[in-house]
């Protein structure tokens, strides 16, 4: 008997579109060793939740299906609607109104409504003795509905990977996730990008054989960065600017650190865009003479890296209040760039004292400033060169999208491998 072509759907929020963000430095590289893995003999589908604006290039073999956009937005009035009728959809609004507030009970309904229209899209679309994984790129509605058809399905599964915001309960204020942590058991599989992530899970009651640590990962940098050999002491952020990441901290930081050394010029490039960006600009008018400014705006990832290749950098900067595990880091340290951050999320598993500082998750201002000069102004040239070295060390050992996709895209292998039949092969 000839082997029935098992397909794996990724739900994407808008890769392999662009105009609705930048899901393409975190997607292209796993979806191009998935494609290598999976073959010829998977299917390979994207279904984005919003497909606006042009399309990047993707691997060969990799379909694109818009029906889910278009039925969400066909949609986008009548799921609230519908949304009250999802299972357990008032028992999770008691739990919103307990612990979320009115921001916990709007994310339960718009999560319950997008869970409505994903499951009547994936009931129609996909036949239910057809081997199916599904796998959300971030937990939401859309996860809601396909572990419940998995779950109806015997030969479906679903997945999700999860990151920070949708993860994290603390991400929200009230602190409050839906369907938390009770969604997990209903899922084959919960990739977290950190171990950080693993350990809140489990300490959240889901069980281990439900989970699995798979980092995000970068590609090697082109060549290391070069530290600057004219006494300019240069800065280097990477984030939207939006207060999770407190950018307007970034500034006042630097101008501290400027005003403390007047006879030191400071340069300090930052890339992204967003609402706090105006409140930078506004503090930045009363920098010091000696402090050179660079707000990027929003490029594309190849423009920051090209940076890394083509300009000298001596320190990353990130200050945010709550992480995953940021690429922008991951990418910094694969190009030999010390990194100062803070200890949220997972940044700890890949920033330390041998590679930069990791300072508290609310640091003073002063703080900050200590550790930018402990990097920038380290009178040991073999201390700066050992911090710089370590940084690519520490990417190697755990980064490299290479290593990092490919496992798990064997892991989906496996995965895909258990809903066939006993006589297809």
């Amino acid at each position: 008997m000839n082997r029935v072509q098992p397909r794996l759907v990724l739900i994407t929020t808008n890769h392999p579109h662009v105009y609705t963000g930048g899901e393409v430095m975190f997607v292209a590289p796993e979806l191009q060793r998935l494609a290598r893995e999976l073959g010829a003999s998977t299917r390979l589908t994207l279904a984005p939740l919003h497909a606006e604006g042009a399309c990047v290039e993707l691997p060969a073999g990799v379909e694109v299906d818009t029906s889910l956009s278009d039925a969400l937005r066909r949609a986008r009035f009548t799921s609230y609607l519908s949304a009250l009728a999802w299972p357990g959809f008032w028992r999770e609004v008691g739990r919103a109104c307990r612990r979320g507030g009115w921001v916990g009970i709007a994310r339960v309904w718009r999560w319950a409504a997008a869970a409505q229209v994903t499951w009547r899209w994936a009931h129609e679309r996909f036949a239910a003795d057809a081997p199916v994984l599904f796998y959300t790129y971030w937990r939401g509605g859309p996860t809601l509905a396909l572990a419940r058809l998995a779950h109806e399905r015997p030969r479906s599964a679903a997945i999700t990977r999860v990151h920070r915001y949708e993860l994290y309960e603390d991400s929200f204020d009230p602190p409050f996730q839906p369907w938390h942590p009770a969604m997990y058991t209903t899922l084959a599989l919960t990739a977290t990008i950190s171990q950080h992530g693993v350990d809140y899970l489990r300490a959240a009651g889901v069980p281990a054989d439900r989970l699995g640590l798979y980092r995000l990962g970068t590609e090697p940098a082109a060549r290391a960065a070069q530290a600057s050999g004219d006494g300019v002491l240069r800065i280097v952020s990477c984030s939207n600017a939006i207060a999770v990441k407190r950018v307007p901290r970034i500034a006042g930081a630097v101008m501290a650190l400027a005003l403390a050394h007047p006879d030191r010029k400071v340069q300090w490039t930052h890339f992204g865009d967003g609402p706090e960006l105006m409140q930078v600009r506004a503090a930045l008018r009363a920098s010091p003479p000696n402090l050179v400014a660079q707000l990027r705006g929003a490029v594309p990832n190849a423009a920051v890296l090209n940076h890394y290749v083509t300009e000298p950098v001596d320190v990353f900067l990130l200050l945010s209040a709550s992480e995953g595990l940021p690429v922008s880091i991951q990418e910094a340290a694969a190009a030999a760039i010390p990194v100062i951050a803070t200890d949220v999320g997972g940044v700890r598993e890949l920033v330390g004292g041998d590679n930069g500082v990791l300072l508290a998750a609310d640091p003073a201002p002063a703080e900050v400033v200590q550790a930018l000069e402990r990097v920038l102004l380290e009178p040991d040239a073999a201390r700066r060169q050992s911090r710089r070295d370590a940084s690519p060390q520490r990417w190697a050992e755990g980064f490299d999208a290479e290593a990092n996709h490919t496992r798990f895209a064997q892991r989906l292998r496996a995965l895909l491998d258990s809903l066939q039949g006993p006589n297809e092969v």
